[in-house]
């Protein structure tokens, strides 16, 4: 086959969880010559990123793929936004940073005439979201987006790292996404891409506005004004400040909006949250509230 003649790499978004890497890489090289892995994060400014990037580099030791027994090339790339790093994904500007690093890497990679695997298993959803958009305008026929399916117990067991291995019979699975291929076609012209991103950009920005209105109207009349003074960048002591209530008052309710939060956003509990989220999501929900 045509693509067995070519360079494979896989590509993946990563989070707290490293195993998701080496168990679709070692389905992967079941079926492909995988010769490069890269991940794709933000900066590893949090402990979990941290101990993940250092589980694989203990797998890549000096590019050699201890568990193939064989060379494969390991790196990682950083977000950047403004041709700084990002620590994480927290509005519209991080989101097109997000958009541009993922272009250009994979704009890259197709023009070095890789066949691309796209493993959209690990770490911020919006990533994997925006790293599936971007390969649809520069995927062909092919490149693959991978997603994993891995059995609960063996999740709980290799959570965080702990097994980075598992045998061939423990039901680990790899499930190829459908998409259309635009860039068997054409290659995306920095213009058409623009275009593109903007359509993107439209589209998070009303399902931003859903997930917004869904948590105001959970809201008591209460809770509502409390979440309006933190969108304007407010801290605790000076919302209850101005809304002359008790800092425990706040304090009871910034919980409570957080909790709705959690459940429109799908943020799972271990991630920590504060009043700057409420600003960073609620800050133009408001001022282009009618």
């Amino acid at each position: 086959m045509i693509t067995l003649e070519r360079k494979h790499v896989l590509l993946a978004t990563l989070g707290g969880q490293p195993q998701v890497v080496t168990f679709t890489l070692d389905l992967l090289l079941d079926r492909f010559p995988i010769t490069d892995v890269i991940v794709v994060h933000p900066r590893a400014a949090q402990a979990r990123l941290q101990h993940s990037l250092a589980c694989l580099q203990a797998e890549f030791n000096g590019d050699y793929y201890r568990q193939a027994g064989r060379i494969i090339h390991f790196r990682s790339q950083v977000l950047q936004y403004d041709g700084k790093p990002m620590d994480d994904i927290v509005d519209d500007d991080h989101a097109d940073g997000t958009l541009d690093t993922l272009h250009h890497l994979l704009g890259e990679l197709k023009r070095q005439d890789y066949c691309i695997h796209l493993s959209v298993s690990g770490g911020r959803r919006l990533m994997a979201l925006l790293a599936t958009s971007v390969a649809i305008l520069n995927f062909d026929r092919h490149d693959s987006i991978w997603h994993i399916y891995t059995p609960q117990e063996i999740k709980e067991r290799a959570a965080d790292g702990k097994i980075m291995h598992v045998p061939t019979d423990a039901g680990v699975k790899l499930i190829r996404a459908p998409f259309p291929s635009l860039g068997a076609y054409t290659y995306a012209s920095p213009q058409s891409f623009q275009r593109a991103q903007q359509e993107q950009r439209l589209q998070m920005d009303a399902q931003q506005r859903a997930t917004c209105k869904s948590v105001v109207e959970q809201c008591t009349p209460q809770q509502l004004k409390v979440l309006r003074a933190f969108s304007q960048g407010l801290k605790p002591q000076q919302v209850a400040k101005q809304l002359s209530v008790e800092i425990s008052t706040v304090n009871s309710h910034k919980t409570a909006i957080l909790q709705y939060c959690r459940n429109a956003w799908n943020i799972a509990s271990s991630e920590q949250l504060n009043y700057y989220f409420l600003h960073t999501k609620f800050a133009d929900y408001f001022d282009n509230d009618g």
